[in-house]
């Protein structure tokens, strides 16, 4: 009876605070947190803010943000800044088999989060850990 309590509590927590807003004590499970990114600054004459597709998709769950690609790049960079704290991570990592990582210390604060492409382009998006 307590797991069902549980459950039911953690979906109703979720429901109320949404898909992007977390607890930051919830976000140290399991949970998944979607990154929606936009573009920054195309660079190698790609414009993807004219109707092309955005070749990234980026989630957070359990102190790691996980990025996988839909097109081919052999590495990019990440740059993590939690706007609260001005905490920077950044790494370049290998992306050539569609995914990539960088992990974080969490906490209550949103995050911007930019991914740099091998030719300059840039994507961004906001985490926000409550």
């Amino acid at each position: 009876m307590k797991k069902v309590f549980q459950c039911v509590l953690v979906a109703v927590c979720l429901f109320v605070v949404g898909n992007v807003r977390v607890m930051a004590e919830d976000a140290k499970e399991d949970v998944k947190i979607d990154i929606p990114l936009i573009t920054g600054k195309p660079f190698n004459g790609n414009d993807f803010r004219n109707g092309g597709i955005i070749p990234f998709m980026a989630h957070y769950q359990g102190g790691t943000i996980y990025i996988s690609s839909s097109a081919e790049f052999s590495s990019i960079t990440v740059d993590v800044v939690n706007e609260t704290t001005g905490q920077v991570w950044n790494a370049t990592t290998d992306i050539s088999d569609g995914m990539g990582e960088i992990c974080i210390t969490s906490g209550a604060g949103s995050y911007s989060v930019e991914i740099v492409t091998e030719y300059g382009d840039s994507f961004v998006g906001t985490l926000n850990l409550q």
